[in-house]
């Protein structure tokens, strides 16, 4: 038997874009999606067409080739050229238009905030279809590289050891100099000379700029970000995004870029960004040990969130038996007493206005037999040290136990967000430089991985359904129908014009 054949390459064939496409392809939600919006009060740049000189490209166009790029794991300007004139879904999407690589790189730049607005607006689209449940969010956070290189990133120490290197290269070439005979010897020396004294300039202006900022590192590409360490515990210059997941169907609700390597300082600032974006105040926020801080605790109660953080233990802790650890030792309020995991009563031995109490039991922990499970090193007995905010602790603590089966849905929630967009997604490391276009390009990531959710968690039909339901909800629904009659028109005509064509060109021939 022979071979399967394909169709002859040179055949002449009709056909349009639309039956090229599949019916539910995600191309068709983007589409629809962008319909709805207002590109005007988003402030996109050109959105009302120009009256006099050469015709641009519509922003509608231009966000749609970002939105179906970023959601099929495509960034760079050039790539996205090549998306444009390569694949069926992105050609049906841009109506067969070819914008070069610098029109999609300048249309990035050009409308970094509007870019940054539409993950919220697809946001607010997912709210109207009952997409977040509003009831709980899980906050984490990951490091993303940054485009600069580990070598152009300085901190202080470093700095001081290339002045120290390159003072002492210097001397080097200038001892060479005097001894050198021939002149060919002495300029080259000389130009390593120079070379030398201008890299020793460069790294004493570094100097004297963290000296004058106070920042303890500088790189030199992209000034904001800094060297932190990753999940493979490696280090890399990089930016730390977080990202706040509903638990209903994983969808992101809330984002934010992070200079800080950490994620102490995250926790209340997320909590109160998603409480505003999903207008609810009792929502339970889920957040591992890394987030476990006192003035993050107290802004979250302050703010009126509740959240569901793991304590952070004391590395003397984590080497402790989990049965002897500080979290099993219970504090009597009315009787100003600890008591320890087996029934032993560790009072206090100073005044309750001092700020860091000590709670022990000399002769009980002498005589107790489970010395070697509580004591570490060669410590003789327990003391607990109770700080300011043992309290708020302590509240933290009781809210985490009494919701541990909510604690261990977090990483189900959240962790899968990250890994889809770094191994799915094409995110692992970023393509623009600075906080603020960082920020823009996380948008874009994280609203193409919510267009990718939401379609798993409705269906195409239906959320093709919800769309429309939203634009007659906003206001926008004629507006919608106008565009798609005009496409059809649009398309209708385009079909007559190629079928004219292939009839006038078999009657020639």
């Amino acid at each position: 038997m022979s071979h399967l054949n394909g169709e002859n390459r040179y055949q002449t064939k009709l056909f349009n874009l639309d039956e090229r496409v599949e019916p539910d392809h995600i191309v068709r939600i983007i589409d629809k999606f962008v319909s709805i919006l207002d590109l005007e009060a988003l402030g996109f740049d050109k959105a009302a067409p120009l009256p006099i000189g050469r015709p641009s490209y519509g922003p509608g166009h231009m966000l749609r080739l970002y939105l179906y790029g970023y959601e099929s794991g495509v960034r760079s300007s050039r790539k996205l050229e090549r998306l444009a004139k390569e694949s069926l879904p992105a050609m049906w999407l841009m109506d067969e238009l070819t914008p070069d690589f610098k029109t999609i790189a300048d249309f990035r730049k050009d409308n970094i905030t509007s870019l940054t607005e539409v993950f919220y607006e697809y946001g607010s689209f997912l709210e109207s279809a009952g997409l977040f449940g509003k009831k709980a969010i899980a906050i984490d956070g990951t490091k993303i590289k940054a485009d600069n290189n580990k070598k152009t990133n300085f901190s202080k120490k470093k700095i001081e050891s290339r002045i120290r290197y390159g003072k002492e290269r210097a001397a080097e070439y200038l001892e060479t100099l005097r001894e050198v005979d021939s002149m060919e010897e002495y300029e080259a020396v000389s130009e390593k000379l120079v070379k030398t004294e201008k890299q020793l300039a460069k790294y004493e202006k570094y100097k004297e700029t963290l000296s004058e900022t106070g920042e303890g590192e500088l790189s030199e590409v992209d000034p904001d970000a800094r060297l932190m360490v990753n999940s493979l515990n490696g280090v890399d210059v990089s930016y730390n995004v977080q990202a706040a997941t509903d638990a209903k169907n994983h969808l992101v609700a809330e984002f934010d870029v992070s200079m800080n390597p950490t994620d102490h300082d995250q926790l209340a600032n997320m909590m109160k960004k998603t409480q505003e974006t999903l207008r609810k105040k009792d929502i339970v926020g889920i957040a591992d040990k890394g987030y476990y801080n006192a003035d993050q605790l107290k802004g979250c109660e302050g703010a009126g969130a509740k959240v569901v953080v793991s304590r952070q233990y004391s590395p003397g802790e984590k080497h402790k038996d989990k049965s002897f650890r500080l979290d099993k030792f219970i504090y009597d309020q009315e009787r100003d007493v600890y008591t320890c995991p087996i029934g032993q009563i560790l009072p206090a031995h100073n005044s309750k206005k001092a700020k860091r109490r000590k709670f022990f039991d000399k002769t009980a922990c002498q005589n107790c037999e489970h010395k070697s499970q509580c004591l570490s090193g060669k410590t003789k007995f327990r003391i607990i040290n109770r700080g300011p905010d043992a309290d708020l602790f302590d509240r933290a603590d009781k809210m985490y136990m009494d919701n541990l089966h909510l604690y261990k849905l977090r990483q189900q929630i959240v962790e899968h967000v990250f890994g889809t967009l770094k191994r799915n997604m094409n995110g692992g490391y970023f393509l623009l430089r600075t906080k603020e276009k960082v920020k823009c390009e996380t948008s874009l990531m994280l609203l193409g991985y919510n267009l990718k959710r939401s379609r798993n968690a409705l269906g195409f039909e239906e959320i093709m359904k919800r769309l429309d339901e939203y634009a007659e909800k906003i206001g926008r629904g004629k507006a919608v129908m106008t565009y798609y009659l005009w496409r059809k028109l649009y398309d209708f005509i385009k079909r007559q014009i190629r079928t004219w064509r292939y009839t006038e060109n078999l009657r020639i021939a």
